[in-house]
């Protein structure tokens, strides 16, 4: 029966759509702004103060802090501090130049010139 098969998956396809889509949309919600290298001077530009974690994405303790970092972002955009992050397997030319050298590496901006690490707890209350 391979159109009973074809037809099945076809159905399959169909209504997994809609979850796709949703899981997408869902990441625009983000408080945490994933920064690129032509959009992270503007934007340490336009903010006080703001926290950048520089990642991996198969980086074990990245995937950890990341849903604490969420949390974070989302308490603090109230205070007026803005949490962001770079992708540095995207954007390496970016992290060398602020020295990163592990992951994850968070740096507090205060400016383009003023920037220092974060070794505080990496929780979102910290």
């Amino acid at each position: 029966m391979p159109g009973v098969r074809s037809l099945l998956l076809a159905l399959a396809g169909v209504s997994l759509a809609p979850a796709v889509l949703a899981a997408d949309a869902s990441t625009d919600t983000s408080d945490v702004h994933a920064l690129k290298a032509d959009t992270f001077k503007d934007f340490i530009k336009e903010h006080d103060l703001v926290l950048a974690e520089f990642y991996a994405p198969w980086c074990g303790h990245c995937k950890a802090l990341a849903p604490e970092y969420e949390k974070a972002a989302t308490e603090l955009k109230d205070k007026n501090i803005q949490l962001a992050k770079v992708d540095c397997t995207e954007e390496a030319d970016l992290c060398q130049e602020y020295g990163v050298e592990g992951y994850p590496t968070l740096k507090v901006f205060r400016g383009l010139d003023s920037y220092k690490p974060y070794n505080g707890a990496r929780k979102s209350p910290a």
